[in-house]
Parts: C-alpha cells; sequence; structure tokens
C-alpha cells in the first residue's frame, strides 16, 4: 500500500513538472512570436519618443524624437522642436557644477543606451536562454497570466522577466534588473507594453530608475501612424 502510494505521488510530480514545462514552453512561443512580428509592423510606422530625465526628483531635460524606420531597416530619430534647451552657469562655480553635469550628462548617456540593448527583446536570444534552463516561471492568475524570468539575459548577473496575458496572447511588460558599469550600481526599469488596432505590439512607457545615482529615466512613445512612405 505505502509502495503504490508513494509510486502515485511519483507520477503525479512528474506530471505537474511536465505540464510546468509545457506552459513555460508554450510562453516562450508567444513571447517569440509577438517580438518578431511586431518588430517586422513596427518598420511601416512612425512615432514621437519623449525622454524626460529627472536627479533627486528634479526634471533636468526633455527631448522628443520623431522615429520612423529607414529604407535600410534601421531605425531614424530626428530631434524636435519639442526638447528642453541646456541651462548652463558662469564663473568657476558654473565651471564645477558644469563638470558635475557633464558626468552626470555620461550617466544618464549610459542609462539610455543600457535601455536599447534590452528594447526590444532578442527573440533568439530568449530561445538560447529556454533552451540553456535558464527560465523560470510565474504563474500571476491561473490560465490568465504568467510571468517567465531569463537570468544573464545580456550581461552575467541580469534579469528580465516578461508578463503574458495568455488569453490574448500578448506582452503586458517588461522588467529588467541591471547595472550600468559596476555590478553594485543596479539600475531597475519596467516597460509598460501596449497593442495598436493591427495588433502591432511596442513598448509604450519605459521606466529607469538608478538608486546609487538617484536618477529617473522615462521614454515615451506616443502619436504612432502609418510613415509617409507607406501611406
Amino acid at each position: 500500500m505505502f509502495l503504490t502510494l508513494a509510486l502515485i505521488t511519483v507520477i503525479g510530480t512528474v506530471k505537474i513538472v511536465a505540464q510546468g514545462q509545457a506552459e513555460v514552453k508554450e510562453t516562450v512561443g508567444i513571447i517569440k512570436t509577438n517580438l518578431i512580428e511586431s518588430k517586422e509592423k513596427l518598420k511601416k510606422y512612425e512615432w514621437i519618443e519623449t525622454t524626460t530625465t529627472s536627479v533627486k526628483g528634479e526634471e533636468k531635460s526633455k527631448k522628443q524624437n520623431q522615429c520612423y524606420y529607414g529604407v535600410d531597416g534601421k531605425l531614424v530619430k530626428v530631434e524636435t522642436g519639442g526638447s528642453t534647451p541646456v541651462k548652463k552657469k558662469g564663473g568657476i562655480k558654473g565651471k564645477i557644477a558644469g563638470n558635475k553635469k557633464e558626468d552626470m550628462e555620461e550617466y544618464i548617456k549610459k542609462s539610455i543606451e543600457k535601455i536599447q540593448t534590452y528594447l526590444p527583446p532578442d527573440a533568439e536570444k530568449i530561445q538560447q536562454l529556454y533552451a540553456d534552463g535558464k527560465t523560470s516561471l510565474h504563474v500571476l492568475e491561473p490560465g490568465k497570466k504568467v510571468k517567465l524570468d531569463f537570468v544573464d539575459y545580456n550581461q552575467k548577473g541580469d534579469g528580465l522577466s516578461v508578463t503574458i496575458d495568455k488569453v490574448r496572447k500578448i506582452i503586458l511588460g517588461i522588467d529588467v534588473n541591471t547595472y550600468i558599469d559596476d555590478p553594485d550600481d543596479k539600475v531597475i526599469f519596467n516597460i509598460k507594453y501596449n497593442t495598436l488596432p493591427d495588433k502591432t505590439q511596442y513598448p509604450e512607457t519605459t521606466s529607469l530608475e538608478a538608486s546609487k545615482k538617484k536618477v529617473k529615466v522615462v521614454i515615451g512613445n506616443s502619436g504612432y501612424k502609418k510613415a509617409a512612405t507607406q501611406m
């Protein structure tokens, strides 16, 4: 009897593990399909990208770019008149402040560049991490919403998480835990995804926070419309 119960327990555990693996595989497939299809569809659009940077809670700059894909398939960004002009102080204090400002601007530049290395996530890299066993599943709402965690996505020790609506088969958001130069200089950013009428998915709002530097960068994408060459 005890042997029978033990055998049933083992079989039940194997079934649960198999079901979990099947769900991970299915979710990876949803992510890959969305990333690949949306990447191609976005090439037919143009939109406005607004980047706002704050230090210690104070807004320092706001920059707007018109974005579209060129005939070579590369993303083009053209600065618009919506950008905030940079104010400079004079004198010795101005120079000291200027040096600090340059250091901070360089850090913010690196932070924005870091964001771009994760957006959009690479479908093949997602597949490879899954194949390497660096993926874990978290059920947020049974049968409706799940989150997949990917370890070492871009660099050792980082983490990328993708939240999926399994019913609509779309990406809801992405969370990233990484660093800029020093592993102790942790930064986190959250990406909220949205969907256009033709089911093209895009990162609507990206918010990065670097607590050590007290820096916050928010990138918003809006005003999507078919590019002039596509009309």
